[in-house]
């Protein structure tokens, strides 16, 4: 798991194995949640672009204290 330098707010994570899968997003989702009021009440959206590959962030159109999932492949 990385974060992009420029945006503390995302998160991109890969996965080698599905048994990374679950750990992995909760640990972000967890970090971006204690973000979310500090970051104007941004909700929490979790995208997935490939079998391996996901984002985490905060988003503005999601609802703050609310977790959206997005296929994006």
């Amino acid at each position: 798991m990385y974060t992009n330098a420029s945006n503390e707010d995302l998160f991109h994570i890969r996965v080698q194995k599905r048994s990374q899968l679950e750990d992995k997003l909760d640990k972000a989702v967890d970090i971006l949640a204690e973000r979310a009021p500090l970051c104007g009440g941004k909700g929490i959206l979790v995208a997935r672009h490939s079998a391996r590959d996901f984002t985490v962030q905060l988003h503005p159109d999601i609802p703050y204290g609310t977790i959206q999932e997005r296929q994006e492949w």
